[in-house]
């Protein structure tokens, strides 16, 4: 499946990197999965915003990773551009008036992924897919952009370009 997401108006490619994985430190520690997360921790990935750890995916066994998925600690991890980025449960949509607003309430309510409206201002609406999936956000960002044409929709995502390895 292609991914992508918008970004001024344009559709932008992403890939996804199945070599990482992105862990949720609050949903791992608050199923005990503590010293799974400290092994990963120690892997010396990334600690990255928003509570998430970057790790090898060759530090979780089947075992881990299934344990991981059934907390919903596991977090998608994409590609672009040379920078990896990871995506999490949050949609932000900005609207410039009540018509847009109207479109995009419409266009959740037929989305494939039912969410939850956790911060409605005049001009934004933030929302959180219910199955606490950044791959859920990333399909209704998508899919909101696309019926209801607001100002922007985007998933949030954690990005960071990694450090050029040194040439010797």
């Amino acid at each position: 499946m292609d991914r992508y997401y918008y970004a001024g108006g344009q559709r932008v490619p992403i890939e996804a990197d199945e070599t990482q994985v992105a862990v949720d430190q609050g949903r791992a520690d608050a199923a005990g999965l503590r010293s799974m997360l400290a092994r990963v921790a120690g892997m010396g990935g990334p600690r990255l915003p928003g509570g998430v750890i970057l790790a090898p995916r060759s530090s979780l066994d089947e075992n881990g990773m299934d344990r991981l998925r059934k907390a919903g600690a596991l977090r998608p991890v994409y590609r672009h551009q040379g920078a990896v980025m990871v995506a999490l449960p949050e949609i932000r949509i900005e609207v410039d008036d009540e018509k847009q607003r109207k479109a995009v309430i419409a266009s959740i309510l037929r989305a494939l992924h039912p969410v939850e409206i956790s911060e409605d201002t005049e001009d934004r609406l933030v929302l959180r897919p219910k199955s606490g999936s950044g791959d859920d956000a990333l399909d209704v960002a998508n899919f909101v952009f696309e019926q209801a044409h607001p100002a922007a929709a985007s998933v949030r995502f954690v990005q960071f370009v990694p450090k050029p390895r040194s040439r010797r």
